[in-house]
């Protein structure tokens, strides 16, 4: 497995990658809602939004390699399991299922 940087790190706006999206109009539209509700701008909201789900696909990849007892995760990943499993826990994420947003 690919060596993974542990956390979504702010760089410079000189730093930065220019790439080309083509998204749907529905998920650009629902994004454009969120984001201005919560009043930050779009390349933040995307670089956050992909690193959480990078952080979800990570755990998933983890689970399933803990639940079957071929690798020996390292502290690193476990942490990051327990912070994730903590996260789905709060009032946060309970908010968006609820729908009271």
């Amino acid at each position: 497995m690919q060596k993974l940087k542990p956390d979504f790190e702010e760089v410079s706006p000189l730093k930065m990658i220019p790439l080309s999206l083509k998204l749907n109009p529905t998920v650009l539209d629902n994004m454009e809602a969120v984001r201005a509700r919560i009043k930050q701008n779009r390349n933040t909201y995307i670089n956050l939004a992909i690193d959480v789900y990078n952080h979800y696909h990570r755990y998933s990849m983890m689970k399933k390699l803990v639940e079957g007892e071929s690798f020996q995760c390292s502290l690193y990943y476990f942490k990051i399991i327990k912070q994730l499993e903590e996260i789905k826990e709060t009032k946060l994420t309970n908010i968006f299922e609820d729908g009271n947003f």
